[in-house]
C-alpha cells in the first residue's frame, strides 16, 4: 500500500445522484433506526449504478494509477475492478469470524472520499464488509454518529501513509503496530500468489539495477559480452537495453509502479515522484 492522491472535485454522478439518494437514505434510517439494524433487512439499500457509474471507475482508475488500493498490483488487463467502499457500505463486521452487523455506512455509499479502486481478491476474498476498530463501541452507526470518534486499525490510503504502519523486507510484508498487522490480515497482504508476484518483481528489478549499471562505453566483461551474445542482441540493441533497464530501475518506486509500496522499503533511495 502507499498513500494515494485522489484528484477532486468528485465525478459525477456522485454530487447529484448520489446525493439525492444519500438523502432519502437517511430519511428512512431516521424514520425507523430499529428497521435498519434488523439482520438481512434492505430498508438502506444502495444504487450501485451510481458508484459504479464510469466515470467514477474511469477517475478511481486514473487516480490509482490502474493498481489495486490495498495489494497495488496490475490487474485491469485481466479483470474489471471493484469499486470499493472502505467503510462498508450494507454492513460491517468486527472479525472475519463475525456476523454481519447492520446498518452499515449507508451515508457513505456516494462518497467520494470513500471509494476506491480494488482488485476482487482483495476487496471480494478478503476485505468484505472487515472494518475493525480499536475500540467497537464507538463505531458510528448512523448517519448523525462522528466518524471523527472511531479509530479505524486499517488506513484510509487518502490521508494516511500505509507505510508508517506497514513495510516490507523483501517480498514479505511485516507488521509495524496494530495497523499494520490488521492490513495483512485484512487485505490477505501475505497470500501465496501475491508473494509470489512481488517476489519476481523483485528479482526482476534487482537484474535490471544490475544492466543499468553497465557503461556500454568501455570494453564489457566477457561473461556481461557472452551474455548479450546468447540474446543475440546487437551492441545497438545492446545499448538500448541498458537504457531501458535504467528506466525500469529510476521509475520503481514511483506512484505509478506496481508494489511501489514494497520496493520502497527495500530500495529507500528511488525516487518516489
Amino acid at each position: 500500500m502507499i498513500q494515494i492522491t485522489k484528484s477532486q472535485p468528485a465525478p459525477l454522478p456522485l454530487p447529484s445522484s448520489g446525493t439525492r439518494h444519500r438523502q432519502k437514505l437517511e430519511a428512512r434510517q431516521a424514520a425507523d433506526p430499529a428497521a435498519c439494524q434488523v439482520p438481512d433487512n434492505k430498508v438502506l439499500a444502495t444504487r450501485d449504478g451510481i458508484y459504479n457509474d464510469a466515470r467514477v471507475k474511469e477517475r478511481l482508475r486514473a487516480d490509482q494509477h490502474d493498481k489495486c488500493c490495498y495489494c497495488e498490483s496490475y490487474f485491469s488487463s485481466t479483470s474489471y475492478g471493484d469499486v470499493e467502499h472502505f467503510r462498508p457500505k450494507a454492513g460491517y463486521r468486527q472479525a472475519a469470524a463475525d456476523d454481519l452487523h447492520k446498518p452499515g455506512y449507508y451515508w457513505l455509499a456516494y462518497e467520494w472520499s470513500n471509494l476506491y479502486f480494488a482488485c476482487q481478491l482483495c476487496n471480494q476474498r478478503y476485505k468484505g464488509n472487515l472494518f475493525p476498530l480499536a475500540d467497537p463501541t464507538r463505531r458510528a452507526v448512523a448517519h448523525t454518529d462522528a466518524l471523527a470518534a472511531e479509530q479505524p486499525l486499517l488506513p484510509d490510503p487518502a490521508t494516511e501513509n500505509p507505510a508508517t504502519h506497514l513495510t516490507f523486507v523483501q517480498d514479505a510484508a511485516q507488521a509495524l503496530d496494530a495497523c499494520g498487522a490488521a492490513c495483512i490480515q485484512v487485505f490477505g497482504l501475505d497470500r501465496p500468489e501475491l508473494i509470489k508476484r512481488r517476489l519476481d518483481k523483485l528479482k526482476s528489478l534487482k537484474q535490471a539495477h544490475f544492466l543499468s549499471g553497465l557503461d556500454m562505453s568501455l570494453p564489457l566483461n566477457p561473461v556481461i559480452e557472452a551474455y548479450f551474445q546468447k540474446l543475440r542482441l546487437t551492441y545497438a540493441e545492446s545499448v538500448d537495453m541498458v537504457a531501458y533497464a535504467k528506466q525500469i530501475w529510476e521509475a520503481a518506486a514511483l506512484d505509478a509502479a506496481e508494489f511501489a509500496g514494497m520496493v520502497r522499503a527495500n530500495f529507500p533511495a528511488l525516487p518516489r515522484r
